[in-house]
């Protein structure tokens, strides 16, 4: 292994034997060498170590780090704490790469002096087919300085990111947040940061069931509480009180979300409302502001109204609507 990696590629572990050996070999292939991958095996109970032991063979740029399990958030804390390069990226152990991902992020964030650099992504089916792309829009979010929105633009994803190391001098990964952690911590580490973009797709993100995004795990409303509060205090320590952009991002970002995965995968949907209903601010889920959404995001607006209405005749609309068109 360099003694002086200029980047370090930290890989959480869990779950992923049938998927792994992709993404080394992807690591592998990279054009760019001079780095180091940190993979954390995070108390995996499959064979996904024995697998990338395997598909590491003898690179000496790979080291497995081992813990007990405590979610993707403190895998990567751990590869944090124990990186040397002077850039981090992330890749997730079932996704994997192209062969230009590390080197034309370095240089774009080298020839720019930037913190961050984004590049685009490739969602695809288990099956490895196309379903959506995401283009990275920087100048967007510089334009708009959405602060507690930049996933509208720049999405919530870490890994379609390369960071310069020192961007998480101060942020590290929350481990009480077991299914946002991206979503938790994201807009800190941009906000203040200097970021540019490579708009080739260098990222390959499969979208599995069972994965965040495709599933419903127990602490969901919790972790989403989560980070609306979160929202809500970066934005009283950094002076925002624009009552209407903190509602759109409070209808939009917690109970829009919220109600949509909750009508496609609750398995007791009417608990999970009740629960919802509990953690709902009143004041502020009325007709009047939901009208004001209509007029903002026409799709969020609608949906917030059908459920305002009735939760089970949005669940019947959400469940077409969301299977036949994109989130």
């Amino acid at each position: 292994m360099s003694n002086n990696p200029k980047i370090s590629v930290i890989i959480p572990v869990y779950g992923v034997e049938k998927y792994i050996a992709k993404c080394i070999e992807s690591i592998k292939n990279q054009n760019f060498t001079n780095f180091e991958a940190i993979l954390i095996n995070d108390g995996t109970k499959d064979n996904s170590v024995a697998v990338a032991e395997d598909a590491i063979a003898g690179d000496e740029r790979f080291i497995i780090l081992h813990k007990e399990n405590g979610g993707q958030g403190s895998a990567r804390n751990l590869g944090l704490d124990n990186a040397r390069g002077d850039y981090i990226a992330f890749i997730d152990s079932d996704d994997w790469v192209e062969p230009r991902y590390l080197q034309a992020m370095y240089e774009k964030i080298t020839e720019e002096d930037a913190d961050i650099c984004t590049c685009d992504v490739r969602l695809l089916s288990p099956e490895g087919s196309l379903e959506k792309e995401f283009v990275s829009l920087v100048d967007k979010y510089k334009e708009t300085n959405d602060i507690l929105n930049s996933g509208f633009f720049i999405s919530n994803w870490f890994w379609d990111k390369l960071y310069r190391k020192n961007v998480f001098s101060h942020h590290r990964f929350d481990l009480n947040v077991r299914t946002f952690e991206d979503a938790h911590l994201l807009f800190r580490v941009v906000y203040g940061n200097k970021l540019t973009s490579v708009h080739e797709y260098l990222y390959n993100y499969i979208q599995h069931q069972g994965s965040t995004s495709h599933d419903l795990k127990p602490s969901y409303l919790q972790d989403r509480v989560a980070v609306k509060n979160k929202q809500l205090e970066f934005a009283k320590e950094h002076g925002v009180d624009d009552a209407k952009y903190l509602l759109h991002v409070y209808l939009k970002t917690f109970i829009y979300f919220c109600i949509k995965t909750f009508s496609r995968y609750s398995k007791n949907y009417s608990e999970d409302i009740k629960k919802l209903k509990v953690e709902i601010d009143a004041d502020k889920f009325t007709f009047k502001n939901i009208f004001f959404m209509i007029k903002k995001e026409k799709k969020a607006g609608l949906s917030l109204l059908l459920f305002k209405i009735s939760p089970q005749a949005f669940r019947l609309f959400a469940r077409f609507w969301f299977r036949n068109h994109a989130a």
